[in-house]
């Protein structure tokens, strides 16, 4: 997916900067000639295909972050997973309660009393 988004991207990329080239070109003929109605015309529609292809190809390039975003997240869950397959469930070295800690000053559920508040017995 990330590389079907990479592949959009770099062809939006592509128009933009043909276009941006034209209307370079466009501009440098205006200058030569400025008196040439038509070529202010083209001036006017070439500013606004740039404009859409520029929002296109910031879309194109919002769309691929999110899919690498999405892919490293994937990336991190597979990691996740192998490394939760490896682990142990239990210390082989103790036995009972303490085979369950993964640190030696760990804390396990029901070992802390809650603490009584001022006043109660």
């Amino acid at each position: 997916m990330v590389d079907d988004r990479y592949m959009v991207y770099k062809e939006m990329e592509k128009a933009y900067r043909a276009a941006e080239e034209e209307y370079l070109n466009l501009l440098f003929n205006i200058e030569r000639m400025p008196e040439e109605e038509e070529l202010w015309i083209m001036k006017r529609d070439k500013m606004l295909e740039l404009m859409q292809l520029k929002e296109l190809m910031l879309n194109a390039r919002a769309e691929l972050d999110q899919a690498m975003q999405e892919w490293e997240r994937h990336m991190l869950d597979l990691q996740a997973e192998q490394k939760k397959a490896q682990v142990k469930p239990y210390n082989p070295n103790f036995t009972g309660k303490d085979g369950q800690r993964t640190s030696p000053g760990q804390l396990l559920p029901g070992e802390v009393k809650p603490k009584q508040k001022y006043g109660e017995l």
